[in-house]
C-alpha cells in the first residue's frame, strides 16, 4: 500500500499514541496493521479493506475502553491479545457488545473488566449463528 504524506503522518500519530502503552514502533506497526487490514488477521478474513488509521478513531476507541475501567496496563494487554479492536466500529460493535454483555449476561464493572482482559475478542463479535454455522467463527457469539 502506497501512503501519501498525510497518510504517513496519520500512521505516525497513531503509532505515537500506542507508544504510551509501552509498545515499540515495530509492535505498534504490527498492531495497527492487524487492526486496519495491512497485516493479515484471521479475525477480519478477507473482508477488511486496507485503510490508514485516523488518530481520532484510535483515540475514541482507547477512550471508550478506558471508560470500561481498563487501566493503561490493562489496555496494553487487551491490544496485545486483540489489536483488531482498534479497527472495530465503536458504535455498532464495541458499544453494542458491551450493552449485550451488561443486559443479557449481567456482566458489568469489575466482572466486565476481568472478562475483557481474559477474552477481549468479545468486543468484536458481530455474528450470532445460533448454532447454524456461518463460517465466521472468529467473530461469532457462539464462541462466548
Amino acid at each position: 500500500m502506497v501512503l501519501t504524506e498525510e497518510d504517513e503522518k496519520s500512521w505516525e500519530a497513531c503509532r505515537e499514541v500506542l507508544s504510551t502503552y509501552k509498545f515499540s514502533s515495530e509492535e505498534a506497526n504490527k498492531l495497527l496493521g492487524k487492526a486496519f487490514g495491512l497485516v493479515h488477521s484471521p479475525y477480519w478474513g478477507e473482508e477488511r479493506k486496507r485503510i490508514v488509521p485516523k488518530l481520532e478513531t484510535v483515540n475514541e476507541i482507547l477512550d471508550y475502553l478506558r471508560s470500561l475501567n481498563l487501566s493503561d496496563d490493562d489496555l496494553s494487554k487487551v491490544l496485545k491479545k486483540f489489536p483488531e479492536v482498534l479497527g472495530c466500529n465503536l458504535e455498532a460493535e464495541l458499544k453494542a457488545n458491551v450493552q449485550i454483555l451488561e443486559k443479557e449476561w449481567e456482566i458489568k464493572g469489575k466482572s466486565l473488566r476481568n472478562l475483557l482482559l481474559r477474552n477481549p475478542r468479545v468486543l468484536g463479535y458481530n455474528i450470532d449463528c445460533k448454532g447454524d454455522c456461518m463460517a465466521q467463527c472468529t467473530r461469532c457469539w457462539a464462541r462466548f
